[in-house]
């Protein structure tokens, strides 16, 4: 087996180390010769949760949902001290940088984002994943506060998860779905009629509110988070983007304004938990300017969200 292009590293990714691989060989299964992507973890404790990951990843490529087919899960210790990923590599382009570069046709690409969530959320549940433990949508979001909380995290961020746990049973629901749980135009590839959908770190069972939610907030918070030039680009997009996406979800399924507004605590939480983290140098090299300014606005918002809550 060679390398029939040097690996490179993707942009993208948080977490995640993300490269792009290309083998050939005599004897190479076509699958592991095509374009592919190892996505590499900082911890070796991700393993289970990637684990979970692939599981649910495959389910929906099984049931005819356009997710990366996934080739194999390495588990850590056989290439390197942290699991490696590896799917094939599918082509396109991000939505965001489609949108960017073709603003006038925000309604559209609105659209392919509101199809493809609704498509997701009306696929069958797997058993396993209902009643299994570790599915919840809410406890996904809820994963990193709770693990700073038992590290000692003391202060602000720890009463509002306190204030969060309150709110988990009224986010229960009686038909939960599959949910991909960071859904947005960064982790959709336009490829003409497909749309394909990467990155199921986030993804859980559950209330397809807490998914809508999830994506309605990322446009807030890009709007805060994004600079430079082409974050400018892409903010000015955002109004739009997000009007438009949620009329064309409303065309296919019901929204309740109520269980949207009960679910944003949760993204405000997450993203509060991850500016401290990321100032903890929980992911490797921090940002301390940026972390500072992410956790303010979160912990702002995360009260303004729970203001008139039960």
């Amino acid at each position: 087996m060679t390398d029939v292009e040097e690996p490179v590293r993707v942009t993208g990714g948080f977490d995640f180390w993300i490269y792009g691989l290309h083998f050939g060989g005599a004897g190479l299964p076509a699958q592991w010769a095509a374009p592919l992507i190892a996505r590499i973890p900082a911890a070796a404790e991700r393993f289970p949760f990637l684990e979970r990951e692939c599981r649910l990843q495959a389910w929906v490529g099984a049931h005819g949902y356009p997710a990366p087919p996934l080739l194999e899960l390495i588990p850590p210790g056989e290439l390197f001290g942290s699991p490696v990923q590896v799917m094939q590599r599918v082509a396109g382009t991000r939505m965001d940088d489609a949108i960017t570069a073709a603003p006038s046709r925000i309604p559209g690409f609105a659209g392919q984002l509101a199809a493809s969530q609704v498509a997701l959320h009306r696929l069958p549940v797997p058993d396993w994943a209902r009643a299994g433990p570790g599915w919840s949508l809410a406890d996904r979001k809820l994963q990193l506060p709770r693990v700073l909380a038992a590290q000692g995290l003391r202060g602000p961020l720890a009463e509002a998860l306190d204030r969060a746990e309150q709110l988990v049973p009224l986010l229960e629901v009686p038909d939960p779905v599959i949910c991909h749980g960071d859904f947005h135009p960064r982790n959709l590839l336009v490829d003409a009629g497909t749309v394909w959908v990467i990155d199921w770190t986030e993804a859980g069972i559950g209330d397809r509110h807490g998914d809508i939610a999830r994506t309605q907030w990322l446009f807030d918070f890009a709007a805060v988070a994004l600079t430079g030039e082409a974050g400018r680009a892409v903010s000015q997009a955002l109004p739009a983007l997000s009007r438009d996406y949620l009329f064309s979800y409303r065309r296919e399924l019901p929204v309740d304004a109520a269980r949207l507004r009960l679910w944003m605590p949760l993204q405000h939480l997450q993203e509060w938990a991850v500016a401290v983290a990321g100032q903890q140098g929980f992911f490797g090299p921090s940002h301390p300017e940026d972390d500072s300014r992410i956790a303010a606005w979160a912990e702002e918002q995360f009260g303004l969200s729970t203001r008139e809550l039960p």
